[in-house]
């Protein structure tokens, strides 16, 4: 009895294996032909004893119920139906619910990071196998420049409920997505429309060089803004640009726009390595001077203010005794002024008087 209650549990509890894609579970009628082959004949009970009938329904009651019993892995959740109506999540755990036809258990992986990919399809991964897609692909920027953009999406289901009933979607069969499951068709024109809109709102440059992970993060936070609108039930948990290029005409313009850059910035760097040597030697210097100028200008103040107190003092002398001070700065100038000068002593005989040569000076005449 308990292999034929496991068994049924297996074949009954609803568990998409990839794409999480509701199915009905068998009906009553066909649950009760499945068990009217496997129920063994009883002894003493013939065909129309009232017994037997009551024993099947008895056996078939308990088939059904046990068959509600589903479990749910810790990386999953479960969404409950009854009568075709929502009724709640259940979380991992063993558990049970009305089986079909009364009710429905959907097994949804909640914590598996799926993969989307826009502008190609990968036919093998590990060998590095691609199939580009160029309607998918193919942008325009916002300066009116073509360029090629593949992108790989990244996302869970966050709300089974939302996931299974709020959006319809036709799927897609390349990927595994069945019918009815929003991270089909739906993901994709949202992520498509996204990485459009983006990439039309920046220059062709930008996107080409220094602007990726800003577009890759614009992106992002839009594509979570539609699947809320849209209560998709998805979470996008990152967006990565693969292969950004220009057209394959335009490829050798580009990359020597590309090499170009590349030069600019290498001697931008050097300049850069430069200032940052010569700065510090010129600030050095400049501290050096104005060190010593303000040390040169500290000597004169300290002078003049010398100076300036020197005469004040002869100043008030000079009022105290006007005659004194006079001669005696007629004394010290004449004293400073006349070494330094040819000096000529004139007799007053009328002989003249014989020169004496006393290295440079003349004593008497000249």
């Amino acid at each position: 009895m308990k292999s034929v209650m496991s068994k049924l549990v297996n074949n009954f509890v609803y568990r998409p294996p990839s794409g999480d894609n509701n199915k009905d579970e068998p009906s009553l009628e066909e649950l009760l032909g499945r068990l009217n082959i496997k129920i063994p004949k009883i002894p003493g009970l013939g065909s129309g004893s009232p017994f037997l009938g009551l024993i099947i329904i008895l056996v078939v009651a308990i088939l059904w119920i046990a068959s509600g019993i589903y479990s749910v892995q810790p990386d999953e959740k479960a969404v409950l139906r009854t009568f075709g109506q929502y009724v709640a999540t259940t979380e991992p755990g063993l558990r049970w619910h009305w089986p079909g036809p009364v009710g429905n258990t959907d097994i949804v992986a909640v914590t598996k990071t799926r993969r989307l990919e826009l502008g190609f399809r990968g036919i093998e991964e590990q060998a590095g196998i691609f199939k580009e897609v160029p309607a998918e692909a193919n942008m325009i920027t916002g300066d009116e420049n073509i360029v090629q953009a593949q992108a790989v999406i990244q996302y869970r289901i966050s709300d089974p409920k939302a996931y299974l009933f709020h959006v319809d979607d036709p799927g897609e069969s390349d990927r595994g997505i069945d019918e009815g499951q929003p991270d089909g068709k739906t993901l994709r024109d949202i992520t498509e429309t996204t990485l459009r809109q983006i990439v039309g709102s920046r220059n062709i440059d930008d996107i080409l060089t220094t602007e990726k992970e800003a577009v890759q993060q614009e992106v992002l936070s839009k594509m979570r803004e539609i699947n809320e609108a849209y209560e998709t039930g998805i979470d996008v948990q990152q967006v990565l640009l693969q292969n950004v290029n220009p057209p394959a005409a335009v490829q050798d313009a580009f990359e020597d726009v590309v090499r170009a850059r590349e030069d600019r910035d290498r001697i931008i760097n050097l300049a850069e390595a430069y200032q940052a040597d010569q700065l510090p030697r010129a600030q050095g210097e400049a501290a050096k001077i104005i060190e010593a100028a303000e040390a040169y200008k500290e000597g004169r103040l300290q002078i003049a203010e010398g100076e300036a107190a020197g005469f004040e003092e002869l100043l008030k002398a000079y009022k105290q005794s006007k005659e004194v001070t006079r001669t005696r700065l007629y004394l010290d100038a004449i004293n400073e002024i006349l070494p330094k000068v040819k000096k000529y002593i004139i007799s007053d005989s009328s002989a003249p008087l014989p020169l004496l040569q006393l290295g440079n000076n003349t004593i008497g005449g000249e």
